[in-house]
């Protein structure tokens, strides 16, 4: 018998598991990854102001991600024309929206208003390397040009994600471009402004930034090992961080944002000097205030005569009242906001009384003087900003002519001088000691509508009626004296005493900024050579309406400014430094008036702003009102390392 043949041996293949796709496509992976991490360093970013503008930065994530997704659909269109028009409107709508969700009014992303845009963010980008973070102040375009970084941060790190151009595996976009700028979102708020638990923060972050770079590289099978994987490295980070935080910074960052500050600011000196004006004045800005109305910008009042010159004595309590409030014109309290730009100063800059500062105030305000407030300490600088209460009264020239002469208690303050040093010949006797005086005399003059003679203050406290009237006879303003007193003779009332004070002292005067010194420079102006500027108009002034027995004192500070109407603020110049006139009215209290002449060279557009109060009188309305910066001091503008 034959063997049968053997069957053929037959084998089959074993079938390999199939491995696991991705979760989805890679791009898709991303635009998920995306969201938490934009969103992480958004709200840090948003964190750097305050109150914070966390739903802002939500909005700008919501928008980033959507232009995402639209990006991911223009390789759908047909024909390159299609898809670059649609890149470009992609590009120029989230640009549109970082802009408005930073806070930028939407009338100025108008092509017709770009000037004033790019005038309004670098005022905010040059005060940031002054101000402190989170930001607290009251400079709108200081806190949009902070929030303005972020917002485009997020942006562009939404269109180098999904850029429509593809790598090797097919797949648009640049993430390790998007990651770095996403860092930059997160890392530069952490910098500036330290989280409250900044390991713990750190290794949010790191696991959220590892997600979104190896997410689309991932299986569906390996997702658990990649997030086990992060986990890890977070928590090494978390033990290792604290070792590495030393002392010492790797990266001294407020030095070199100590580097980018301005270097100059100007200081201004308030007291009268009455020199020539010989310091540089180039028009550059001091000042921005947002008001409702114009007025004249105060630091000071200069409510002592030392027998020389105008100044702050510093002696009157500063919880003593210093006006009386109108009632029924709550159009007279303000709030304005103040942005210093190119000045340091210890003074608060406000506008009539200063009744508050108002929190949060980048130094803690301190009452120097009735209506007047200083730092108390480091002066304000270039990019800090407050906002402040403040009494601007405008009564009309009918409310002033009847507002009487019932002074108040306190303003007995504002009635009296200082004499010269050496005037009157022998020092009187001091009822008080019984011995010569032993300093400076003074005389308290009568208010307005009282009878009397001036009474004489002696250096122990001591006031007595002799020999008030001899002594100013005998200190050389013997003629300043009996001109006020004719003056005061032939007024109706003290409004009209008020106005001819004033045009006596315009008349014939001539403004100049050369003045020939004398040792009483007031009584020399006058009387003998007529020249000067702003100082000796409202120091003359002054001087006579306190020996007509009216309440008056110096003001030093700024004219209105010029506004800039699309930004709504007044922009102050250092060539709008001015000294002017305060003359108190009861029921109302203090009333600007400015004798120097319309024609002094100012920058101030008071005019044009057409104020319709005492503090551009009729002599002056009809054109700028003001003066140059040698208005305050000669000190005025005095270069200064800030």
């Amino acid at each position: 018998m034959a063997a049968a043949p053997h069957a053929p041996l037959v084998v089959t293949p074993q079938k390999r598991p199939a491995l696991a796709g991705p979760v989805a496509s890679p791009a898709l992976a991303r635009l998920v990854a995306f969201v938490p991490l934009a969103l992480f360093g958004g709200l840090h970013w948003a964190a750097l102001v305050d109150p914070g503008a966390g739903a802002r930065a939500l909005a700008m994530v919501v928008a980033a991600t959507a232009a995402g997704a639209a990006l991911l659909a223009v390789p759908r269109l047909r024909g390159r024309p299609a898809r670059a028009a649609a890149v470009g409107a992609i590009v120029l709508v989230l640009t549109l929206i970082a802009f408005v969700a930073a806070g930028v009014p939407v009338n100025l992303l108008d092509p017709r208003s770009w000037g004033d845009l790019a005038a309004g963010l670098g005022q905010g980008l040059s005060s940031m390397p002054g101000v402190s973070v989170p930001y607290r102040g009251v400079d709108d375009w200081v806190r949009t040009a902070i929030l303005l970084g972020g917002m485009l941060f997020i942006g562009i790190s939404a269109l180098a994600a999904w850029w429509p151009v593809r790598d090797e595996r097919g797949v648009p976009g640049f993430p390790l471009a998007a990651a770095v700028v996403l860092g930059i979102l997160y890392g530069v708020p952490v910098v500036e402004n330290r989280p409250g638990a900044p390991y713990l923060d750190g290794a949010v972050f790191c696991f959220l930034l590892g997600a979104f770079v190896w997410v689309e590289r991932l299986r569906s099978d390996q997702l658990g090992v990649g997030a086990g994987c992060l986990a890890v490295a977070a928590t090494v980070g978390l033990i290792v961080a604290p070792l590495l935080d030393g002392p010492r910074p790797w990266f001294d960052y407020e030095s070199f944002a100590a580097h980018l500050e301005p270097q100059v600011a100007e200081q201004f000196s308030w007291n009268h000097r009455y020199g020539p004006l010989d310091w540089p004045r180039d028009g550059r800005e001091v000042l921005r205030i947002r008001a409702p109305s114009a007025a004249y910008w105060k630091a000071a009042n200069l409510d002592d005569f030392d027998g020389v010159r105008w100044r702050a004595s510093g002696t009157i309590p500063p919880v003593q009242p210093d006006t009386e409030v109108a009632r029924g014109h709550k159009e007279w309290h303000q709030t304005i906001r103040v942005v210093l730009r190119n000045i340091s100063s210890t003074q608060f800059i406000g506008a009539g009384t200063t009744e508050r500062i108002l929190p949060p105030a980048p130094r803690v305000p301190v009452m120097d003087a009735p209506g007047t407030f200083v730092t108390g300490g480091q002066a304000l600088g270039p990019g800090q900003s407050y906002r402040a209460q403040v009494y601007t009264p405008r009564p009309t020239e009918l409310q002033l002519r009847t507002a009487g002469n019932n002074y108040p208690d306190f303003t007995s303050d504002y009635l009296s001088m200082q004499l010269p040093a050496g005037a009157g010949g022998a020092r009187p006797i001091d009822p008080a000691t019984g011995r010569p005086a032993a300093g400076p005399m003074s005389a308290r003059f009568p208010a307005y509508g009282t009878s009397g003679v001036p009474l004489a203050e002696y250096p122990s406290g001591y006031v007595g009626r002799d020999p008030g009237a001899s002594l100013v006879l005998g200190s050389g303003y013997a003629r300043d004296y009996q001109l006020a007193q004719r003056l005061r003779e032939q007024a109706s009332g003290p409004y009209d005493l008020v106005v001819r004070v004033r045009d006596r002292v315009e008349q014939g005067a001539v403004y100049s900024e050369a003045p020939a010194p004398h040792r009483l420079p007031l009584d020399a102006f006058l009387f003998d050579d007529r020249r000067g500027y702003c100082q000796q108009f409202s120091g003359a002034m002054a001087l006579l309406l306190r020996m007509a027995g009216v309440p008056v004192r110096i003001a030093s500070g700024f004219t209105p400014g010029s506004l800039d109407r699309k930004r709504d603020e007044f922009v102050v110049r250092d060539v709008d430094a001015h000294s002017w006139v305060e003359v108190y009215f009861p029921r109302y209290g203090w009333i600007p008036f400015d004798p120097t002449p319309s024609i002094a060279p100012a920058r101030s557009q008071a005019s044009a702003l057409n104020i319709p109060t005492a503090a551009i009188p009729a002599a002056t309305a009809g054109g700028t009102a003001g003066d140059r910066p040698g208005d305050p001091g000669s000190p005025a503008a005095a270069r200064a390392r800030h």
